[in-house]
């Protein structure tokens, strides 16, 4: 698979590759069109509620989108797939996190403040979110 260099460009590819119209993709994300043009060709970039929302509703790979690494859908989410899917990132993605995690102070004090950030803005999403994961 050809890695795009930008986070645009990856999105854009991932959306050709479930066919969707950038309107439908868009509506799904709860985005205008234009605001999806807008991150499709690298003039805004989104906010973490952005980047949730693809890998809930389209099993896209984050790492993949971000960084233009790895696979474009997750191990759950090959394809168009509404809902929660299981992870937002492959299981060896989530290895790779968890070794350097174990190794550098550096990494858990940023992921930690990062989360604990998060956490504070987003903590009735993240309730609400595992809830339903514990009902499927």
């Amino acid at each position: 698979m050809k890695l795009e260099t930008t986070l645009g460009e990856r999105l854009k590819q991932a959306r050709q590759h479930l066919r969707l119209k950038q309107t439908d993709f868009a509506e799904k994300l709860n985005i205008s069109g234009p605001a999806l043009s807008e991150i499709e060709n690298d003039k805004y970039k989104p906010g973490h509620d952005f980047f949730y929302r693809v890998a809930k509703e389209f099993g896209i790979n984050l790492y993949y989108l971000l960084f233009g690494e790895g696979e474009m859908f997750t191990e759950s989410g090959s394809g168009y797939s509404p809902g929660l899917t299981k992870y937002a990132v492959s299981n060896s993605e989530v290895n790779r996190f968890l070794w350097y995690f174990e190794r550098s102070p550096i990494v858990q004090y940023f992921i930690l403040g990062q989360f604990r950030r998060f956490f504070q803005q987003e903590k009735k999403e993240i309730e609400l979110d595992i809830e339903n994961y514990e009902q499927e």
